[in-house]
């Protein structure tokens, strides 16, 4: 049984003796540890003692039992307090429950009135500490579980798979949705232990201030960092101390990635960001901390090689091909080495992950040897991410293989429906005129010169100083250009000279 220290306070001496005396308040687990005869040496002994629970009389001297609870409770206020209270003083009873008194004895006391009240305070106290541990015990659930919920939170605004709601405002600490933010990622060779999350969590947060810091999660061998604070001179002079300082502790090194500012609602598109930097990077960059500043350049001469809004908004397999196999033909005008063109195919392939890993299908493009494969495989990817729709029947696939091989052999003037089927895809002939039109509303060779002119157009208002013979070639024309000039300006109304020559307006 808990013991409770209690302390009387009453100007009548007999009462007061009487009580202390002749009570076994040991046997009702209660520790008389004195009394006082008034409020102003009652308040004395409550700041020596601290009881659990104060036995006061109303009608006292110097200070009477209202002001003494008064000042006793702006101090000290969990201590329960008996009021002794006798007939008439009405008035002063109903002051102490202005106070939150609650327990009374009438005068005169006995033992068992006494006993009787003591049982319902021991209660009351044993009530109030049971639910302090209740809550202590929440709180400490809650602070370890809430490292753990900002985690998967922010994992889950990352891959897009929610969006930011107003209960995550306890891990915004407050700001709305069109508060400007930033994500700083950070990249490691090897998959990120906890240990390393948390003292990398800690040294930012030391550098930048808490504050600056809304929420961090891992996964794989990226740490992500959303950050209130965007001063780039700021993040990056703690990104360079951050790794000073794991490199000395543990031999690890990273490289990290600064998104751009944004409203908190575009969490995911800033994420997108950062990985954009790291393949723009690439692994030959030594700067620790990457930046659209670091990268202007590159960025731009990406952005005019391929539309990623054209990418993100294409919903089938030909308009993706339209925009890669454009993209490889301005890549070819440049004279963009084998390895220039891998980097760019990664850089769109890194863009559209929705799910990076540390074996991205952007880090795998390694392994691909051709130009073909790498577009066909990129292309693929795109459409993959792109449409979430039910599983496509057997006429969408066999029409997204066709559309493939088409666009694979493009250049190639011997390209018709006979050598489609039989040299390319093993088909039936007859059976693959009639799907093409079927699916696409149209005869092959139709279609075939659609898109051949389609692309001329888009690489002349790319190139307009490019030789019509290069274009022609490009397309799948013969090179001397004769009849691809002609073809031209069957289906536009102008020669290939003349439509440069417009600006591409025809």
């Amino acid at each position: 049984m808990n013991v409770f220290k209690l302390l009387i306070v009453d100007d009548e001496e007999v009462e007061r003796e009487g009580m202390a005396r002749f009570i076994p308040w040991s046997d009702y687990g209660i520790e008389l540890v004195d009394t006082a005869w008034n409020g102003v040496e009652g308040l004395e002994k409550v700041k020596k003692y601290r009881p659990d629970i104060i036995m006061t009389d109303i009608k006292m001297p110097v200070m009477d039992g209202i002001e003494f609870i008064r000042r006793t409770k702006r101090e000290f206020p969990d201590i329960e307090f008996i009021v002794l209270s006798g007939y008439g003083e009405y008035e002063y009873t109903s002051q102490a429950m202005e106070e939150g008194v609650r327990h009374y004895i009438l005068k005169p006391c006995d033992e068992e009135k006494i006993v009787k009240v003591i049982d319902k305070v021991r209660e009351a106290i044993e009530e109030r500490h049971q639910r302090k541990e209740q809550i202590a015990q929440y709180n400490t659930t809650i602070r370890d579980f809430l490292p753990r919920a900002e985690e998967q939170i922010l994992y889950n605004l990352l891959m897009g798979r929610e969006q930011v709601q107003t209960d995550y405002r306890l891990f915004m600490k407050g700001l709305e949705e069109d508060s400007a933010v930033c994500v700083l990622v950070i990249r490691m060779e090897r998959e990120i232990d906890y240990m390393t999350q948390f003292g990398l969590r800690n040294i930012l947060e030391e550098l930048l201030g808490g504050e600056s810091v809304l929420l961090a999660t891992a996964f794989s061998s990226e740490m992500v960092f959303l950050l209130h604070d965007g001063d780039t001179a700021k993040i990056c002079s703690a990104v360079k101390l951050m790794g000073t300082d794991l490199e000395r502790f543990s031999g690890r090194t990273f490289q990290a990635a600064l998104s751009r500012q944004a409203a908190l609602k575009d969490i995911r598109m800033l994420y997108l960001q950062a990985e954009e930097l790291f393949c723009m990077g690439g692994a030959g960059c030594h700067e620790i901390l990457l930046t659209y500043d670091l990268f202007r350049k590159s960025k731009e001469e990406f952005g005019s090689l391929v539309s990623c809004a054209g990418l993100h908004s294409a919903k089938d397999m030909e308009s993706i091909l339209l925009e890669l196999y454009l993209a490889s033909c301005k890549m070819r005008i440049k004279g963009y080495s084998e390895e220039k063109k891998r980097k760019v195919y990664q850089w769109i392939r890194k863009v559209f992950d929705q799910e990076p890993t540390v074996n991205s299908p952007a880090d795998l493009l390694d392994a691909v040897q051709s130009e073909w494969e790498l577009l066909r495989n990129t292309a693929e990817f795109i459409a993959g991410q792109n449409t979430h729709s039910e599983e496509p029947g057997t006429e969408e696939r066999w029409m997204d293989q066709i559309l493939l091989a088409v666009f694979e052999h493009l250049p190639e003037q011997e390209l018709n429906t006979r050598y489609l089927a039989k040299k390319v895809l093993f088909m039936n002939e007859e059976y693959f005129g009639r799907l093409f039109r079927r699916c696409k509303k149209v005869k092959f060779s139709s279609y075939l010169l659609k898109i051949r002119i389609e692309l001329a157009r888009k690489i002349l208002q790319y190139s307009p100083n490019s030789r019509v013979s290069d274009v022609a070639e490009m397309v799948g024309f013969p090179e001397d250009g004769q009849y691809f000039s002609k073809v031209f300006r069957r289906e536009t109304g102008m020669t290939p000279s003349q439509y440069r020559e417009s600006g591409g307006e025809e």
